[in-house]
């Protein structure tokens, strides 16, 4: 369940290839990029993967042509659905392509699995569902002078922990304010067809948050919230104390700049 609110990191999964597609006038139609981070709090769509607690992450990207990439990323996580299921990392692939929408918009396009190698969720339900999952993931990004908009949908068949079919909506905002500051907030929202437990429903999650880089060092601090009360997130969502509530996460993340093979 991929990085903070997908804000900073989920950034970063395609920073690699937005960078691939300026790179194509260069010799080498492939370059590589990566990072190295440390979370104060892993959040994915605002809920805690880590039990509230720091977790290490790395990243790597390979860019191709035509705005093509290919990429994996890990982090340690901590979900406490039970004493030997838990998993205790998360290890995602992706790829897709940017499009060029005539000039409109960046359009990304990608195919993202989310793997959980080590989580053991036998008993949960009679079905015994499976942690990992497939998300097909698409993104439109524009620019409006300084202003950068995103806009988020991704949908699976089948979401992790048996959840059906589920669908996912995000709408950020990133404000530069000189070349290395800037402001973003993004607000997104979660619909799973047929959560397996009582209690349990679709949710809505928010953040706001200040980016400050200097070098390859980029700090990340940011407010995260949901609606979710501690019964409901612990219904489905996850089984870690207080996971869904409010916290200010900070993200210092190194990034290895891309270079051309």
């Amino acid at each position: 369940m991929k990085n903070l609110t997908k804000a900073l990191f989920g950034a970063m999964a395609v920073t690699g290839a937005l960078a691939g597609a300026a790179h194509a006038q260069d010799e080498s139609p492939f370059s590589v990029s990566a990072g190295l981070a440390v979370q104060s709090d892993y959040r994915f769509r605002g809920i805690s993967q880590n039990d509230r607690q720091p977790a290490p992450q790395a990243t790597v990207n390979i860019s191709g042509p035509e705005g093509f990439y290919v990429g994996t990323w890990a982090s340690k996580t901590n979900w406490l659905l039970n004493a030997a299921g838990s998993p205790s990392y998360e290890w995602d692939v992706y790829f897709g392509k940017n499009t060029d929408l005539f000039g409109f918009a960046n359009w990304n396009a990608q195919v993202y699995y989310y793997g959980y190698p080590d989580a053991q969720t036998t008993g949960l339900n009679a079905a015994t569902p499976n942690a990992s999952f497939v998300e097909l993931i698409n993104t439109l990004s524009r620019s409006w002078g300084p202003l950068t908009t995103n806009l988020t949908w991704a949908w699976t068949p089948n979401f992790s922990l048996g959840g059906g079919t589920g669908n996912y909506l995000n709408g950020q905002v990133v404000v530069p304010v000189n070349d290395w500051l800037s402001f973003s907030g993004a607000f997104g929202h979660q619909w799973v067809q047929a959560a397996k437990y009582s209690g349990s429903r679709d949710y809505s999650h928010w953040d706001i948050g200040a980016s400050a880089t200097w070098n390859s060092l980029t700090l990340d601090v940011r407010y995260v919230d949901t609606d979710l009360s501690a019964a409901q997130c612990g219904a489905f969502w996850m089984a870690t104390a207080n996971a869904c509530g409010s916290n200010v996460m900070a993200t210092l993340t190194y990034n290895i700049s891309s270079f051309p093979w």
